[in-house]
């Protein structure tokens, strides 16, 4: 039910950018009667990453229309209660990552439904074949100013959860 995007990070020997080989978002919504999972696995990004400062950047966005619950009607529902024609694109950059052995620290800037805040996310990640970034973060649709709908006079949840994993390949 979100539009959003991630981060991820790396370290290799010098500076670098590479783009996203794979990638799989998902968010977690819930009603008091059902929970549902919406997943896209079209996000493109961009990771720089400079070995010698030991600093890095990523860049992710992701298309609204992409997500698949699974059930049509409840995606069209949540394309309108978005706003996707005004507001397709999800989008994540990153501000800061902290690597601590194989875990990252990620805070970045995400854009949705028009608004930008700050979020941070816990991941962890893998370099034995190219990087692989997992990790998640939730969200408050209030935050963005999306309205919520409702399902038999009750509004499903504020709190929208997102995991996401990505793969660069160098």
């Amino acid at each position: 039910m979100n539009r959003f995007i991630f981060c991820l990070f790396i370290g290799f020997g010098f500076s670098q950018t590479m783009g996203l080989s794979t990638s799989k978002i998902n968010y977690h919504g819930s009603h008091p009667l059902h929970s549902w999972i919406g997943t896209s696995s079209e996000a493109a990004g961009q990771i720089t990453y400079d070995a010698d400062t030991n600093s890095g950047t990523v860049t992710v966005e992701v298309a609204l229309t992409s997500f698949d619950s699974r059930i049509s009607s409840r995606d069209s529902n949540m394309l309108y209660y978005t706003d996707a024609l005004d507001y397709p694109i999800v989008r994540f950059v990153s501000t800061n990552i902290e690597i601590y052995g194989d875990s990252l620290k990620i805070n970045g800037d995400l854009s949705f439904h028009g608004v930008t805040k700050n979020i941070n996310s816990v991941a962890i990640v893998n370099f034995d074949d190219g990087i692989e970034v997992a990790g998640s973060f939730a969200i408050e649709l209030s935050d963005f100013n999306v309205k919520r709908p409702t399902f038999l006079l009750m509004q499903i949840a504020n709190t929208i959860k997102i995991d996401y994993a990505f793969q660069a390949e160098k």
